[in-house]
């Protein structure tokens, strides 16, 4: 789900390294900036870089329709990641550093951060959508298989789970839903899917990737989140547009799919969606009361591949 105007926190996930995995990790005697080419090459092949957005280490300035967001990447690993939104509200996230490794930038926008822990490379990237990444790159299999995250989070803001394997990222005003954290993936660097997990202690997140002796390295961890106000459209994805077409629940504002109002139910608009290969999405009331089932279903519509802060898939 994606929530427009939102924090769209810490999706740790291990992504597929197209072709022949590069080492991520530079051989005896080669320079600093050569190591720092192969973690770029490993991290941009598992990402892309259609959505990264460049400069964040000074500070990305992005227009979107909830205002304007800032995008703050350290230049060095021990720095905090901050999303920043115009009401001056942020959230931050450390990387599971042991070291202050320097940053260096791409040209595409992604810093990386070499040997930034034992068998580690680390790496961020913020992202054209107003949110950044924070990239774990697992080089062999002495890497830790549980990364850590510290989220610092606006007063008042608590992690919830959201029955789906993600966390929503709830204020105390009302209850109000600010953000959303993923269900975390994992594959490894031949594509195969690996059992993944979120696990919360406090305020930090941590994920277990559960790799095995088939497991192909490196495997990349992404960590991606945005954070503003909610003032638009929430955006399902397909796994959990699938949910609400079966009766279940997604996250606790939406009225229970079975309500019906103008003839129409909530699994009614997602099976449809579900049928037609496409996504269900919902306004938001701007006041950040709670929907009621004419508001919800009223605003209510599918669409396919990426709209606003949405991507079905």
């Amino acid at each position: 789900m994606k929530l427009k105007n939102s924090v769209h926190a810490a999706l740790l996930t291990a992504a597929l390294i197209s072709g022949t995995a590069a080492p991520a990790f530079a051989a005896s005697g080669a320079s600093a900036v050569s190591a720092a080419d192969q973690v770029v090459a490993t991290v941009q092949s598992a990402t892309g870089t259609a959505d990264v957005a460049r400069d964040s280490t000074r500070g990305t300035v992005m227009a979107t329709d909830r205002g304007l967001v800032t995008v703050t990447t350290p230049v060095s690993a021990e720095g905090r990641v901050t999303v920043a939104a115009s009401d001056g509200s942020a959230v931050t996230m450390t990387l599971p550093a042991a070291v202050n490794a320097a940053g260096t930038t791409s040209a595409a926008g992604t810093t990386v951060y070499p040997n930034a822990a034992a068998h580690i490379d680390l790496a961020t990237q913020a992202t054209v959508d107003g949110g950044a990444r924070a990239l774990v790159t697992l080089k062999n299999a002495n890497a830790p298989t549980t990364q850590r995250f510290n989220l610092g989070l606006p007063d008042g803001a608590t992690l919830i789970a959201d029955g789906t394997g993600g966390y929503d990222i709830v204020t105390s005003a009302g209850g109000a839903v600010r953000g959303h954290i993923d269900a975390p993936w994992a594959k490894d660097a031949n594509g195969k899917a690996v059992p993944t997990s979120y696990s919360l202690d406090g305020n930090t997140l941590a994920q277990t990737i559960e790799t095995g002796p088939n497991t192909a390295y490196p495997v990349v961890a992404d960590p991606h989140y945005t954070w503003g106000i909610i003032s638009g459209t929430v955006y399902f994805n397909k796994s959990e547009t699938k949910v609400l077409a079966l009766g279940g629940t997604v996250v606790s504002w939406l009225p229970h799919p079975a309500a019906v109002v103008g003839g129409r139910s909530l699994a009614g608009v997602a099976g449809y969606a579900v049928a037609t290969d496409q996504c269900i999405k919902f306004k938001v009331n701007p006041a950040l009361a709670p929907l009621s089932p004419a508001a919800a279903l009223a605003g209510s519509g599918t669409y396919k591949g990426s709209a606003g802060d949405g991507y079905c898939r």
